[in-house]
């Protein structure tokens, strides 16, 4: 095991991951299908961009009804802008989390009330996820940083039964890993994420 990561440190890693693999993205990529179901890997990004844009709206005071409709918006660069598009908005997300004061405060979230060390959780988690997402639908590098990893794992294996409920992570866990399988392995899976293509 690694040393635990502070919640800013493992966003900023989790962007780093999502930027590294966004810079590898071909102009005829976009439309080609993404390792997610129903997305194309332009419709991953723009998500990606999205929930970046949500969770700054959240941290700067607004009403989860207004942060999503930002994040619609936010979301619609397209294609010639998604880069750029990503960019801002992970330096304003990055910008708010670590304004002072911030991860100790409460906000109103989709998720309930909510302090801003744990929105910013939950955004690393979910960049970090897409990171694999994205590499594995343009064949890039999907092993993703260790101490990144721990972190989400600590935080979504207490919740596995919970995620698979949700709907929003496939058909859950495959279950049945070996003992010698990667703490990276265990999360794919917990997330209905096979790295066999075959299994998807």
């Amino acid at each position: 095991m690694v040393a635990s990561l502070s919640a800013v440190a493992a966003l900023r890693r989790a962007d780093r991951e999502f930027s590294a693999r966004l810079e590898l993205v071909t102009d005829s990529d976009w439309d080609e299908q993404s390792a997610c179901d129903d997305w194309s890997v332009g419709d991953l990004v723009d998500h990606v961009i999205g929930g970046n844009v949500f969770t700054t709206e959240i941290l700067g005071g607004s009403a989860p009804s207004v942060a999503m409709e930002a994040a619609i918006a936010g979301a619609n660069s397209g294609a010639t802008r998604r880069r750029d598009a990503y960019r801002e908005s992970a330096r304003e997300m990055l910008r708010c989390v670590t304004a002072d004061g911030v991860l100790d405060q409460s906000y109103h979230h989709v998720a309930g009330t909510l302090l801003g060390a744990e929105i910013a959780a939950l955004r690393t988690e979910d960049i970090t996820l897409h990171a694999w997402d994205l590499a594995n639908s343009i064949d890039g590098d999907e092993n993703l940083e260790p101490a990144l990893v721990e972190f989400v794992w600590e935080r979504m294996s207490l919740r596995a039964h919970e995620l698979e409920a949700t709907g929003r992570y496939g058909t859950g866990s495959r279950g049945g890993l070996g003992d010698g399988v990667s703490l990276q392995m265990r999360l794919l899976d917990i997330t209905g994420r096979y790295p066999d293509r075959s299994l998807r």
